[in-house]
């Protein structure tokens, strides 16, 4: 896969007056860069929308906090642990807490 680069030095062409005689491009010059332009534009990849070019990504384990992508699967088994003790159940009640987990939120309300 290539990156188009200009083959031919135009900056200088592009600096003269529109009526400069030297301004005019021959045909070999546009022949050369323009097949540098196909030459990038034909090596990158075609994008066709099959399975094979679909971006696709490994669950991670439950608990993972690493910079990998958190596929919905992933995100959907987190959402379903939420409120379990492990990740600080909240509980509202009208009596002292008790009970129980490191990681439990206990909120009681005056009766």
């Amino acid at each position: 896969m290539a990156d188009y680069s200009k083959v031919i030095a135009w900056s200088g062409k592009d600096a003269l007056a529109d009526s400069s005689a030297a301004k005019i491009i021959s045909g070999a010059d546009f022949h050369t860069e323009f097949t540098a332009v196909e030459a990038a534009v034909n090596t990158k990849a075609d994008i066709n929308g099959d399975a094979s070019e679909a971006f696709s990504a490994t669950t991670a384990s439950a608990n993972t906090n690493t910079t990998q992508v958190a596929t919905t699967a992933y995100v959907q088994t987190e959402i379903g642990n939420l409120g379990t003790n492990g990740d600080g159940a909240r509980t509202v009640s009208t009596s002292a807490a008790s009970g129980g987990s490191d990681g439990d939120i206990w909120y009681q309300v005056a009766s």
